[in-house]
C-alpha cells in the first residue's frame, strides 16, 4: 500500500494560460510536462456499501491498460488529501477482486453483498497534464492539471483542477508551492475529491454537515504532537463544511465552520506556555477576521429558522409579523451573499494555504525558547490540566452571578463557558470517560441554555434593522422572547447549580 498525499486546487479555465507560463513550473519542472487522457470507471453497490466504509473503488484505462485503484482511509484537512492507496493492473474495464490481497480490505471485498453487486456509479474522463517539479533540498512534486468531467447517467459535471501530490520530502512543500502559484493565480482549495463529487451527482445529495471528530490522544503524547493533532482536527472540521456552506440552503454548515472557528481560535492560548504568540498573531487576526464575517449570517439564520416560527405559528393571521419575517428573510439572504463573498474571497483561500504552511513547516514553533522547547517535548498530560484548571476557575470566578447579570456580561460568561467546553473536548479522551462525560454534558447544557439567551439579545440587535415591518409587529416579537428569557433564566440557574456540583475530571 502506498499512501497518497496532495493538494487539490481548483483553478478558472481562463486562467489555465497565465498558471502554464507561471515561473515556479520553469524554476522546478523536471523535464517537459507530459499529458494524456484518463477514463476512470467508479464502482460499487446499489446501497453504496463502499462508500459507507469511506472506500473508492475504480478501474482506470492509461493507454491500452487498465489500472485497478482502491482507496480508503485517511482524510481531508485545508484541501490536503490523505489516502491509502492500492494500485494493480487487470484485464479489462471491470473491477478483478483477486487483485485484493491487502488484510484491511479483504472482508469488506470478500462479502458476497459486495462481491456480487457491484456496478459503474459514474465515470470520470479528462485531459492529465503532468509536470515532475524537484527542489534542491530533494522535496519532489508532481504537479496535474485535470481538465474534463464528471458523469453519471444523462448528468455532468466540470473537472478544472490542479493537484499538487507529495513524490518525495515535507508535506509543507505542498502548501509552499501552492501559495507560490496564487500570488498570480486565483486558485481555490478544493475539499472534495472526483470520487465524492461523482456520487454526489449520481444521488443528486447535498454536501453533507459535518461535525467535529471526537479526538483520542494519549497521555505520553507530546505537546507538539497534540497541538498539531488538535489544531488538523480543527481544520478538518471547518472545511468539510465549506462546501456545504457554498451551495446548500443548510444554515447548519455555516454553523459549524463558526464552531471550528471559534475551537481553533481558543486551542491557541491554551498552548501559550509552548508556543510563541508572536508567530500566530496573523493567524489568529485572519481567523477573527473570518468570524466576524460568517456571525450575521449565523444571526439571521437563527432568527429566521427559529426565532420567528413559533411567533407566526401562534399569531398566523398577523400580517404585520408576515411582513416582518419576509424583510428578515432579505436580511438573510444578504447575509449568507456577504458570507459566500468571505469564503469565495482570495482572502480566504491564501488564509487556509498560509495556516496549513504554518502547521506543516512548524512555523508555529521555529522560534521558541529553550524552555518553550522543553515544554513542547513534554507529555501533553501536565499543559491539559493546567489549562482545564484555568478555564475552569474563569467560569467559576465570573459565573456565581449569572441570574442577576446584565445580558453583555452574562454573554461574557457565555464565551468563557463554550473555551472550557473546547478544552473539555480537547484534552476528554486523556482522563476517566465517565468522569470526563458527566462533566461535559453538564457543560453542554449550561451552554445552551446560555445560548438560547444570547439569542433573544441578539434579536433586539436584528429588530432594529426591521424598520419597515411596523412597531407593532416588532413589539409582539419582543415581547414573546422577553418571556423567553424569564423562562430560560430559571433552567439557566438551575444548569448552573448542575454545573457547579460536577467535579474537575482531570485532578
Amino acid at each position: 500500500m502506498a499512501t497518497e498525499i496532495e493538494l487539490k486546487l481548483l483553478i478558472n479555465p481562463a486562467d489555465i494560460a497565465r498558471f502554464r507560463r507561471h515561473p515556479l513550473l520553469k524554476a522546478h519542472a523536471n523535464g517537459r510536462a507530459r499529458s494524456r487522457n484518463l477514463l476512470s470507471i467508479y464502482f460499487d453497490t446499489p446501497d453504496l456499501s463502499l462508500r459507507q466504509q469511506r472506500v473508492a473503488l475504480r478501474v482506470r484505462r492509461i493507454g491500452s491498460h487498465w489500472i485497478q485503484t482502491v482507496k480508503g482511509g485517511g482524510g481531508v484537512r485545508a484541501g490536503l488529501h490523505q489516502r491509502g492507496e492500492w494500485e494493480e493492473e487487470v484485464a479489462h474495464d471491470r473491477p478483478d477482486l483477486t487483485k485484493i490481497t491487502d488484510p484491511s480490505l479483504l472482508k469488506l471485498f470478500s462479502s458476497a453483498a459486495v462481491r456480487d453487486k457491484l456496478q459503474a456509479v459514474f465515470i470520470t474522463e479528462f485531459k492529465r497534464t503532468t509536470w515532475q517539479l524537484q527542489w534542491d533540498n530533494g522535496d519532489a512534486l508532481e504537479l496535474a492539471l485535470d481538465q474534463g468531467a464528471v458523469k453519471s447517467g444523462d448528468k455532468s459535471a466540470p473537472v478544472c483542477e490542479i493537484e499538487l501530490e507529495l513524490k518525495q520530502g515535507n508535506p509543507a512543500r505542498l502548501f509552499e508551492a501552492a501559495l507560490e502559484l496564487q500570488q498570480t493565480i486565483p486558485l481555490r482549495l478544493e475539499n472534495v475529491n472526483k470520487a465524492d463529487r461523482g456520487y454526489r451527482l449520481s444521488q443528486a445529495a447535498n454536501s453533507p454537515v459535518v461535525k467535529a471528530v471526537a479526538l483520542d490522544l494519549a497521555r505520553e503524547m507530546s505537546v507538539k504532537t497534540a497541538f498539531q493533532t488538535i489544531a488538523w482536527n480543527c481544520i478538518s472540521h471547518w472545511t468539510a463544511n465549506q462546501e456545504g456552506a457554498l451551495h446548500s440552503d443548510n444554515p447548519e454548515n455555516i454553523h459549524q465552520i463558526r464552531v471550528a472557528l471559534r475551537r481553533l481560535r481558543s486551542l491557541l492560548p491554551q498552548f501559550k506556555s509552548a508556543i510563541s504568540q508572536e508567530s500566530y498573531a496573523d493567524i489568529a487576526d485572519e481567523l477573527k477576521w473570518l468570524a466576524n464575517a460568517l456571525g450575521p449570517a449565523r444571526n439571521w439564520d437563527v432568527f429566521v429558522t427559529q426565532t420567528l416560527p413559533p411567533v407566526l405559528r401562534q399569531f398566523s393571521t398577523d400580517q404585520g409579523l408576515k411582513d416582518l419575517y419576509k424583510e428578515a428573510c432579505k436580511a438573510q439572504v444578504a447575509a449568507r451573499n456577504e458570507a459566500h463573498m468571505a469564503l469565495r474571497s482570495h482572502r480566504y483561500d491564501r488564509m487556509l494555504l498560509s495556516l496549513g504552511t504554518w502547521l506543516m513547516a512548524d512555523g508555529w514553533h521555529a522560534h521558541v525558547s529553550f524552555e518553550q522547547k522543553q515544554r513542547l517535548d513534554a507529555p501533553i498530560l501536565a499543559l491539559a490540566q493546567q489549562a482545564l484548571t484555568t478555564c475552569h476557575k474563569t467560569v467559576h470566578q465570573h459565573g456565581s452571578a449569572l441570574l442577576a447579570m446584565p445580558a453583555k456580561e452574562r454573554h461574557e460568561v457565555r464565551i468563557a463557558v463554550k473555551k472550557l467546553r473546547y478544552a473539555t473536548e480537547f484534552f476528554a479522551s486523556l482522563f476517566p470517560r465517565k468522569a470526563a462525560r458527566k462533566y461535559i454534558e453538564a457543560l453542554a447544557v449550561l451552554q445552551d441554555e446560555l445560548g438560547v439567551l444570547n439569542d433573544a439579545a441578539t434579536t433586539d440587535i436584528l429588530l432594529q434593522h426591521l424598520s419597515m415591518s411596523g412597531p407593532s409587529a416588532i413589539a409582539t416579537v419582543a415581547g414573546w422572547c422577553g418571556h423567553d428569557v424569564t423562562v430560560h433564566l430559571t433552567s439557566m440557574d438551575a444548569a448552573w447549580q448542575k454545573y457547579y456540583r460536577c467535579r474537575p475530571f482531570w485532578k
